[in-house]
This record gives structure tokens, C-alpha cells and sequence, in this order.
């Protein structure tokens, strides 16, 4: 395997359930990397897919009213991130389940997730926790 995407403190959110969200994505989309290398029991695959079918919608949908709760003014922006991520996200399990090469799979994951990682999760969640905290004080 290549990497696997690690959490680490610097890319909280301070919302201790959003930062849980971001935890299981991330332990998801690494057992689901391990299986595309590894070929392992493909009962992970039909499990990490109902992971991020569940995740997509929960994860979202939360992050999205809890920023409408602290009347964040870049909430419509961030919501078309969204879904960019979902249509994305669609495209890679229809491709996933059609069978497409496992290497093809797992270097888009990698690249895909690590910049989503590290332009969303990172940059544009951050922009919401600050926003929050600052007018919170």
C-alpha cells in the first residue's frame, strides 16, 4: 500500500462529532484501500460502501445544519462541495462495483481522498470552525 490517511488533532474542527465523522471517513476509506491492494474478502467492499452511502448523507447533512445554526455566510459555497463529493462519489461506486481495475481504484482514492482531505477537511472546514469560534467568544 501506498499510505493510508491518518487523523491527526491539527484538522479538528473543535465539534467533537464532526471530528468523530472525520475519524470513521478516514478509518473507511483506509480499510477500503487495504482490500483494493490486498484483495481481501469482498465483504469489506459491500461494507465500506454502505459506510459511505450511510456517512454521506449523516456526515453532510449535520455538518451542513450545524453551520446554519451558527449562521456561517459561506455555508452555500461549502455546500457545493458537497456535492461535487457526492456526483464523485457515485461515479467511483458505479466503477467499483463494474469492476474496474483495483489499481485504477485505489490511486483514485488516494489521490481523490488526499485532496479532499487536504483542500476540504483541512482548508474549508476550518473556515466554519473559525468563523464559529471567533463569534462565539
Amino acid at each position: 500500500m501506498k499510505y493510508l490517511f491518518e487523523w491527526t488533532p491539527k484538522i479538528s474542527v473543535g465539534d467533537v462529532i464532526i471530528d468523530k465523522q472525520h475519524q470513521r471517513l478516514l478509518g473507511q476509506v483506509n480499510t477500503l484501500l487495504s482490500y483494493i491492494i490486498s484483495e481481501k474478502d469482498d465483504t469489506i467492499v459491500t461494507e465500506a460502501v454502505a459506510f459511505l452511502d450511510e456517512y454521506i448523507n449523516d456526515h453532510f447533512a449535520y455538518e451542513e445544519q450545524y453551520m446554519a445554526e451558527h449562521k456561517f455566510p459561506g455555508i452555500e459555497n461549502h455546500i457545493k462541495y458537497h456535492k461535487d463529493f457526492i456526483e464523485h462519489y457515485k461515479n467511483f461506486k458505479e466503477r467499483l462495483l463494474a469492476g474496474v481495475s483495483r489499481e485504477t481504484l485505489s490511486l483514485e482514492i488516494e489521490q481523490y481522498i488526499g485532496n479532499w482531505w487536504l483542500t476540504h477537511i483541512a482548508v474549508e472546514d476550518h473556515k466554519y470552525a473559525e468563523f464559529i469560534k471567533n463569534h462565539e467568544a
